[in-house]
């Protein structure tokens, strides 16, 4: 694949996100925590995130959900909460204009185990990292719908399964467990499809989501919206360290008046 060096990051670049934006058909984003940074959820990894306040990694580890539950569900009581009472912000409602507004072919794949993107509008959401909309049961494998289950976290509870008693957990993806294929292969193919990939809000470190940019192909016109540098910057047009809301709305508010 080519190798382009990225315009300088600044918003005076979104003249030409606008242009990318309008010539584009088939438009990818993939998007990380810090998509959702802006609706009041954490992220994970970076100088504020969960882990540098005191969270152990340890409380998304399946081999430790499975050996004491109660250790996921006393900081999921709080965590979880606060995922579910979010909201879309400026960014998720831009990239859902691109679809409904402008009926660009827009899909999103994405690391964030919220249903934000959903909400504000797109249908078409690969959750590489799973859902929080449905929970499975340890034991029988039946998959349960998650509205009656959070009153049950919130009271502090370990739900369990109404027939068999196993334990239930979140369809989210813990560490020791493998992505959801049939989702992953999804992302794969809309990306090889696209004629522009945006990545919006991850560090792209975290792995095989972070693989995802390399099945674009030669054509396909990379721009990247997040606030610290990756390792994809220099193969880029376009870099922006900026707020994701800012220059998402800021490009989508322009295309409006061309």
């Amino acid at each position: 694949m080519s190798m382009k060096l990225p315009m300088a990051s600044s918003l005076h670049n979104l003249p030409s996100l606008v242009s990318f934006l309008g010539n584009a058909q088939r438009i990818v984003f993939l998007t990380g925590a810090g998509m959702s940074t802006e609706s009041g959820i954490a992220d994970f990894r970076s100088t504020t995130g969960l882990y540098a306040g005191g969270v152990d990694k340890s409380v998304f580890d399946i081999e430790v959900f499975d050996r004491d539950p109660a250790y996921f569900y006393r900081f999921a009581r709080t965590f979880l909460d606060t995922i579910r009472q979010a909201r879309p912000n400026a960014g998720h409602f831009a990239v859902a204009a691109l679809a409904t507004e402008f009926r660009k072919d827009v899909c999103v794949c994405t690391q964030n185990i919220d249903a934000l993107h959903q909400e504000a509008g797109i249908s078409a959401v690969f959750p590489l990292h799973g859902t929080l909309q449905t929970f499975h049961c340890r034991k029988c494998r039946e998959p349960v719908e998650s509205r009656p289950i959070w009153s049950a976290v919130a009271a502090g509870e370990i739900p369990q399964h109404g027939g068999c008693g196993g334990i239930l957990k979140p369809d989210i993806v813990f560490f020791g467990e493998p992505l959801p294929q049939d989702v992953y292969a999804a992302a794969e193919t809309a990306v090889r499809q696209a004629d522009l990939l945006i990545v919006a809000g991850t560090s792209l470190a975290v792995y095989p989501a972070a693989a995802l940019p390399a099945c674009r192909t030669d054509a396909c016109r990379l721009v990247i919206i997040n606030r610290d540098s990756t390792p994809l910057d220099f193969q880029a047009n376009l870099v922006f360290h900026e707020s994701i809301g800012s220059v998402l709305q800021g490009a989508v508010d322009r295309l409006r008046k061309t």
